[in-house]
């Protein structure tokens, strides 16, 4: 690889974006990191996995507070030549759905195809989209692909959910409507990912665990009721971070679906199947998430890819067992 930036990795902090990043520097690339304050930055170079790679001279920041900003990146992206863009805005009860979650999600995305267009040197752009981005809502019982599309979804958004969902099937319209009327010399491929669980690598303290989406699977063991529901499909953090560099590759599908069948209620059963003493110490007590069933078929990914994806159960011993080794809890 080349000792010049040849990456541009957005949400370089975030959960999936920090194990992306691990997996970069480890497969030799030098990354560019597009952070919203520069402040932020020690925190990931000081971190105990980065450092012991010891590619400290392949990693470099650039300061990107708005990500909404059709400007946003024009700076960032100078001399890169690949990029994974990550940063998104997620749905939350405190934002407006419409100004805070729906349309920003849209012109994250927008704002990285209006600096790649300007910049001679990229050759391929990935972008995390979501599950959320074919499931209709109400949910039918037609089978979804990574292919489906979504009618637009008309407003008001009843609440954030809604929102989120709108604004990743309209970012999905938004890419089409680009490649169409710039014809790029660049790729853009999307990637799905479902829930996203499994080992919070950026985690020290038990929590961290929480500063992620580990949080709703955590709810479910420790106590927690939430009745409304979310739809099953979940993928593993590892694989996800897998495919978003795998997708860099020559030849790779358009779109990339990154989630397996789950029910959120499970995890109950698993953690007394492989943590029995945490659950008779009560360090885990039964919660529940509700879920509702969505047929998201993503098995074209594993035949292309040539790997499967690893299970819910999987994702759940690896949650409560990185929470009790944080805890400093008997793992069994």
């Amino acid at each position: 690889m080349s000792s010049s930036p040849n990456l541009l990795l957005t949400g370089a902090n975030g959960f999936v974006g920090f194990k992306v990043l691990l997996n970069a520097l480890e497969q030799g690339y030098t990354v560019r990191a597009a952070i919203r304050s520069l402040s932020k930055a020690d925190t990931i170079t000081s971190h105990p996995k980065v450092k012991a790679l010891g590619r400290s001279d392949a990693l470099t920041f650039v300061e990107v507070p708005d990500i909404t900003n059709q400007e946003a990146y024009f700076e960032a992206i100078k001399g890169i030549t690949h990029v994974i863009h990550l940063a998104s805005p997620l749905p939350s009860p405190v934002l407006d759905p419409e100004t805070g979650i729906y349309l920003p999600n849209i012109k994250s995305t927008t704002s990285i195809l209006h600096a790649a267009i300007k910049e001679p040197s990229v050759k391929k752009i990935v972008i995390a989209s979501s599950i959320w981005a074919n499931i209709s809502l109400p949910p039918s019982s037609e089978k979804i692909t990574a292919e489906t599309r979504l009618a637009p979804n008309p407003k008001p958004y009843e609440n954030m959910i809604s929102a989120y969902s709108a604004g990743k099937a309209a970012s999905l319209t938004a890419i089409a409507d680009f490649i169409k009327e710039k014809s790029p010399t660049f790729d853009v491929v999307s990637v799905y990912p479902g829930f996203v669980f499994g080992t919070d690598d950026r985690a020290l303290q038990a929590k961290d665990i929480n500063a992620s989406t580990n949080e709703m699977l955590l709810a479910v063991v420790k106590g927690e009721e939430r009745t409304f529901a979310m739809p099953s499909g979940a993928v593993h953090v590892y694989d996800a971070a897998k495919l978003f560099m795998l997708a860099l590759g020559e030849g790779v599908p358009k779109n990339i679906g990154a989630t397996t069948p789950h029910t959120f209620d499970d995890a109950w059963e698993v953690v007394n199947k492989h943590f029995p003493k945490a659950v008779e110490a009560g360090t885990f007590t039964k919660g529940t998430q509700a879920t509702f069933s969505v047929d998201w078929d993503a098995t074209q990914t594993e035949s292309h890819f040539g790997f499967k994806f690893r299970t819910y159960e999987d994702m759940v011993v690896d949650v409560a067992g990185q929470y009790l080794e944080l805890l400093g809890k008997e793992r069994s």
